[in-house]
């Protein structure tokens, strides 16, 4: 049998429970939303408005519900209907598909075809993914799925001629005409006389018809009729047709008469004779014709240009899969360019053909080289060639932020803020009522919610960096654990006692007079204050760490660890001790005192995260949570039960919460987004260490002028006497004080 003493109030361990299974099935994904909505692709400014917007609906939720619950009497209805719509809602935010459009230009260079991404200037690049990539292997290759835009027809040429893409490049051409300088004719063993070609001239210009055999290139094999001016010539071939073909990488004209006399005359002298050509073509192998305009570079004439079948049009896109060298990878100026070496193009029944994505240099007849005019969607299996090429348009600010995926995210944000805000709320006001007078014990309860929460939140960040693949992140366990905890949650408060202890007659009117004290409404405005820095640090802390991480190499390989670390600092090093501790600190200290300290501790905590250059040095600051939420909670909760009519707990907590998160943290969040993007980190947290420091000063001289010049306050209707104002702390222990045991 245990001590009196330390018997165990079997009454409040469903509460300690649910404060226990609630944080530790938020902790695995409430920290880590912030930078999850960063890797979907969204800004500083964007994340600062999605979490300036929701608590405005916790703001218009919490005392909505909170009146519903006082009025009729069902708290513990929808306190375990909101933990269901939590759970719902961030089980749905996983299944939000990525819509992170990756986007890349194709650049020609020296003959090779290159991945192309431009930065705002060159500092934006980041080095060390760079010199990753390019200290790979040399066979080192990453697959990328291609989607490009075709609309120019100058980019058609480039596949149909270099990429060998045949089936997008048929052409109407039956017959092309030019005329050739012949030079010499050559006899060989198969009684074939073979004349060589010098210059073409091909729509009024001159080429040079060279040709090459082997690998992936074919003899051109194309029927003529030759009509020279050279008569002896002329009368050898008589009419006889000439078979365009390839010899020693020059166009020749093979002729294989039954009699050779006349040819062998003909091998004895130069010969410096101009031909009129007309070759036949066959539309269905256009391969033959692209070998033409490659070799001779005769792109910008009729001929060349690349036709469809009659009747079709060319494809706006083209996918493909592409095959990139990642050693390859270099910094040019402000850009960083990868090697296309491959791309594969199903075909028909399924077949994959491979091609070597070559491209042109600048015509012989162009001004400029137009050939390469084309951008690319993509994704490849390589996380850091992804978060290079994101980063580009990132720096750029050229993305369209809300796409459907923004807009599912920020929808099923707002359900689960409900809910979230809805529980919290709930699950004070059950506290407070089940601990009766005893409310210095609040800080014993609500301790086991943040050992849940230090406790998820580290092994959260370690199986999140362990399971993932670079600076990318995988947050998939991060969803399993929340699932499986909040389930649990859901068991546990299906056993909590719910009963209000009495039912104010009118919830408004009696909420609306706490209103009339001046104390009240400076207690409210600290609480802004407060939610005011909070927001910064709920949703941008993990960003500044996650940016002085950026400035080493192997930054983004610790980053979820280190941030599972400061939550465990928080919880265990901070939050734990003080609350525990918190009923005795207050009876000490006193709410006001509790006050200005709060808003000291936030304003020393913010200057020191403004001179980190180490991210590993956060570590020792997070003790100051203790201060900063371990005590501030209890103050702020205590506070607001004390006041509160009977009967109109539930709702006073509410309205109180909803003025820190609904005012204060939202505020502190649109803020924050907004200096974020435009002046960093270090200067954002500086910004708001100074603002809390000036802060303080002015609660504590408030509070001053009011002891002097305010002589009393009047606690609402539900407590008839009236006390001083500094007195309300000393009231809540003497009430306590009156009930027997501890626990």
């Amino acid at each position: 049998m245990l001590p009196s003493k330390m018997q165990i109030n079997k009454k409040l361990l469903p509460i300690k429970g649910h404060f226990f299974f609630f944080n530790a099935g938020t902790a695995p994904l409430v920290p880590y939303l912030s930078t999850y909505a960063r890797q979907l692709g969204f800004s500083s400014a964007t994340v600062g408005l999605i979490y300036t917007v929701l608590p405005i609906f916790g703001l218009i939720a919490k005392p909505l519900f909170g009146v519903i619950a006082d009025r009729f009497k069902k708290q513990k209805l929808i306190f375990i209907l909101f933990q269901i719509i939590t759970i719902i809602s961030f089980g749905a935010i996983y299944l939000i598909p990525e819509n992170r459009a990756l986007s890349v230009e194709l650049d020609c260079d020296g003959g090779i075809t290159m991945l192309q991404s431009c930065y705002k200037s060159k500092d934006a690049v980041d080095n060390c993914k760079v010199d990753y990539l390019s200290n790979l292997s040399l066979n080192a290759t990453s697959k990328c799925e291609m989607n490009c835009d075709m609309t120019s027809p100058k980019m058609w040429q480039t596949v149909c001629e270099h990429w060998h893409i045949p089936q997008y490049c048929y052409s109407n051409t039956n017959n092309i005409q030019y005329s050739s300088i012949v030079n010499n004719v050559t006899l060989k063993n198969d009684n074939c006389a073979y004349i060589s070609a010098g210059n073409v001239t091909l729509d009024g210009h001159i080429y040079s018809p060279r040709c090459r055999l082997g690998e992936v290139y074919v003899d051109v094999n194309e029927p003529c009729s030759f009509k020279c001016d050279n008569t002896k010539l002329s009368t050898a071939i008589g009419k006889d047709r000439v078979n365009m073909t390839c010899i020693d990488q020059n166009i020749n004209y093979k002729l294989c008469p039954t009699d050779t006399t006349q040819l062998k005359e003909l091998t004895k002298d130069p010969l410096n004779s101009t031909c009129e050509a007309s070759c036949d073509l066959d539309v269905t192998t256009p391969w033959r014709l692209m070998e033409i305009c490659e070799w001779w570079k005769a792109d910008t004439t009729s001929y060349c240009q690349p036709k469809t079948r009659q009747g079709e049009e060319f494809p706006k896109n083209l996918s493909f899969t592409g095959e990139i060298l990642l050693s390859s990878t270099i910094q040019e100026h402000e850009c960083v360019y990868i090697r296309l070496h491959q791309i594969e193009l199903p075909i028909e029944n399924g077949v994959v053909t491979k091609h070597y994505p070559v491209c042109g240099l600048k015509g012989q007849y162009e001004d400029k080289s137009d050939l390469f005019l084309s951008s690319c969607n993509i994704r490849c299996d390589n996380a850091v060639v992804n978060e290079l090429i994101e980063a580009a348009a990132d720096s750029r600010n050229d993305k369209n932020e809300f796409t459907s995926t923004f807009w599912l995210f920020f929808f099923f944000m707002i359900l689960s803020w409900i809910g979230q805000a809805v529980v919290v709320t709930f699950a004070d006001a059950i506290c407070f009522n089940l601990l009766g007078t005893k409310v210095s014990q609040y800080g014993k309860q609500r301790l086991w919610g943040s050992v849940g929460w230090g406790i998820f939140s580290l092994l959260t960040g370690v199986l999140i960096d362990t399971l993932s693949d670079g600076a990318y992140k995988d947050y998939t366990i991060a969803f399993i654990l929340m699932f499986v905890f909040m389930m649990g949650d859901v068991g546990v408060s299906c056993f909590l006692e719910t009963d209000s202890t009495k039912m104010s007659m009118n919830i408004l009117a009696d909420v609306g007079s706490l209103l009339s004290s001046l104390p009240t409404v400076l207690f409210l405005l600290w609480t802004i204050a407060v939610g005011l820095c909070t927001g910064l640090l709920w949703q941008f802390l993990f960003w500044l760490l996650e940016d002085i991480s950026g400035l080493t190499c192997d930054g983004t390989g610790y980053i979820k660890t280190l941030q599972g670390l400061v939550s465990a600092i928080q919880t265990f090093g901070g939050e734990i001790p003080f609350l525990f501790v918190s009923g005795y600190v207050l009876k000490k200290v006193g709410h006001i005192n509790m006050m200005s300290l709060v808003l000291l501790a936030f304003g020393v905590r913010f200057i020191l995260y403004s001179f980190l250059t180490n991210p590993w040095w956060v570590l020792p600051i997070e003790m100051l949570q203790g201060v900063t939420f371990g005590m501030f909670y209890p103050t702020m909760t205590s506070y607001a039960n004390i006041v509160s009519p009977p009967g109109t707990e539930t709702t006073v907590q509410g309205l109180v919460g909803a003025v820190f998160e609904g005012v204060g943290t939202s505020l502190g969040s649109f803020i924050g987004g907004q200096l974020y993007g435009t002046y960093g980190g270090w200067i954002t947290f500086r910004s708001f260490g100074i603002g809390a420091l000036i802060c303080c000063g002015l609660n504590w001289l408030a509070f001053f002028i009011l002891k002097d010049k305010i002589g009393h306050a009047r606690v609402p209707s539900g407590y008839s006497s009236v006390i001083r104002y500094e007195q309300v702390n000393d009231m809540i222990f003497m009430l306590e004080d009156m009930s027997e045991g501890r626990m």
